[in-house]
């Protein structure tokens, strides 16, 4: 397991009418971290779906993580927070939510991650690696520049973007620690089936490592 729980799966929600099922499924099989990304409720709704994903996730002993807002973030005593580049600093996530909570830092290149780093992040979120329809304003990176990062800074790495059972393993074996899904899992047509293969394919690929 990686550092304060950092390893394999972490799992990015999008809205789907089955999103708490599809969850509770994904902490069943093995899924160890759930990031809540509220893009479409309102205030309200947002403080409702993350206090319920809290609840959820505490119950499989996983780490729950909210999207860019800190706020929120200490409202529904998530574990930690996930930053954007353009979102509040690092100190100033710490700030709001003490010295216990895990913040991670997206980034796309090798002085971004290095940055995150000096700047106090616990992990990086690294990509995006692979084409994805998640996110619109993605920006592409490389298996090769992953290897770069993973040799250059200590932090967990997560990889990210277009991460599927067919590709899981690569990223893995390029030096990230965990691999984010969004659409393998929150769309698969039989949740659990993904999630298993997912955990088999970090597992092939943490194999290849050694």
């Amino acid at each position: 397991m990686g550092r304060r729980g950092i390893s394999d799966l972490y799992l990015l929600t999008e809205p789907c009418l089955d999103l708490f099922e599809r969850v509770s499924v994904a902490l069943q099989n093995g899924v160890g971290i759930v990031q809540y990304r509220h893009k479409y409720e309102g205030q309200n709704g947002h403080q409702v779906m993350a206090c319920r994903l809290r609840d959820l996730c505490r119950n499989y002993q996983a780490l729950f993580i909210v999207n860019d807002d800190p706020g929120l973030a200490l409202i529904c005593q998530a574990d930690g927070v996930h930053l954007g580049q353009g979102d509040v600093s690092v100190a100033r996530a710490r700030d709001i939510l003490g010295d216990q909570a895990l913040i991670g830092r997206s980034t796309h290149t090798l002085g971004e991650a290095i940055q995150a780093e000096q700047q106090g992040a616990d992990y990086i979120g690294f990509g995006c690696l692979f084409p994805t329809a998640s996110k619109s304003d993605t920006v592409s990176s490389s298996l090769e520049e992953l290897r770069r990062v993973s040799d250059s800074v200590s932090l967990p790495i997560v990889a990210i973007g277009g991460i599927h059972a067919g590709n899981a393993a690569q990223a893995i074996r390029a030096g990230a620690d965990a691999v984010a899904v969004i659409s393998a899992v929150m769309q698969a047509k039989n949740c659990q089936a993904a999630v298993r293969e997912l955990k088999r394919q970090c597992r092939a690929g943490r194999v290849g490592m050694a």
